[in-house]
């Protein structure tokens, strides 16, 4: 499973995010003309440590959070949301034991690819079970 795949079905359960975005929370890119509020993640890389038996199975992902919304109030008050839900979150979803989720150092604004959408980027990282 991907760490995105996780990340996903963790933002899907918390209740304070889904209630500003319902479902709309897209891995990679988000729909042409789905409305906003919505999330995009991204997975920046996936690293597996080696040992003599091979593959530790327990892998550190990086990735971003996209908080998208129309103005940006929106924007900044979906981020805070993604922050609460995300940041120390240890527990299992989808099956899948995570053991630690952090934010990494990354946490500005901007108007998107286009310019007509507010962006709040956010990184985290995330250390589970595979």
């Amino acid at each position: 499973m991907s760490a995105l795949t996780i990340v996903r079905d963790i933002l899907l359960a918390d209740t304070t995010v889904i209630a500003v975005t319902a479902t709309r929370i897209w891995p990679i890119v988000k729909p042409q003309n789905s409305p906003n509020p919505a999330i995009v993640l991204t997975l920046v890389s996936e690293e597996d440590g080696r040992h003599l038996g091979g593959s530790n199975r327990y892998p550190l992902a990086r990735y971003i959070v996209d908080c998208l919304a129309d103005d940006y109030a929106g924007a900044d008050a979906l981020g805070d949301k993604v922050k609460d839900a995300l940041r120390d979150y240890r527990g299992v979803a989808g099956g899948i034991t995570v053991d630690d989720l952090a934010l990494d150092d990354l946490d500005f604004f901007d108007r998107g690819e286009q310019g007509d959408i507010w962006r709040r980027r956010l990184g985290f990282r995330i250390r589970y079970r595979a």
